[in-house]
């Protein structure tokens, strides 16, 4: 089943949907978090996720045009990579204050953990659409109706 969706973008947004998702958890802990003394705020690693994402994309194409599936190194049809994204990407650490430490010694910021809810809900919803025209996309190619 897997390899019916390997010629798509699926893997690849599934992997963008999973990681907003983890992140939406961390950002929304942050601000649940907000008076609590000495709480540090958290995040995953955004720009590690994106320079690993632009790998795998790239990795893909560089597979695909050298005809080598990247699932076995066999002769490929033009698949794109259906490898899991590093595991400690979807680990949250602690991340920069967007402002000073207040006397209780947290880094809280209100309006920066909306902003960083806001643009990561936005990213999911971009993947999920995606996601929806790829499965539309089979669902006409399936009922032949190309």
């Amino acid at each position: 089943m897997s390899s019916m969706f390997s010629g798509t973008t699926l893997p690849l947004l599934e992997q963008v949907a999973r990681f907003t998702n983890k992140r939406q958890d961390v950002l929304t802990a942050n601000v649940a978090n907000i008076d609590t003394p000495n709480y540090k705020r958290r995040d995953l690693p955004l720009e590690a996720f994106e320079k690993a994402l632009r790998e795998a994309i790239s990795t893909g194409q560089s597979r695909r045009e050298a005809g080598v599936s990247p699932v076995n190194n066999s002769p490929s049809l033009g698949h794109t990579s259906t490898t899991a994204l590093p595991e400690q990407l979807f680990q949250a650490i602690e991340a920069q204050s967007p402002s000073l430490n207040f006397q209780d010694n947290n880094n809280r910021s209100v309006e920066h953990e909306m902003m960083e809810m806001t643009k990561n809900n936005l990213m999911q919803s971009f993947a999920i659409t995606l996601m929806n025209a790829q499965f539309g996309m089979l669902q006409a190619a399936i009922r032949e109706q190309v």
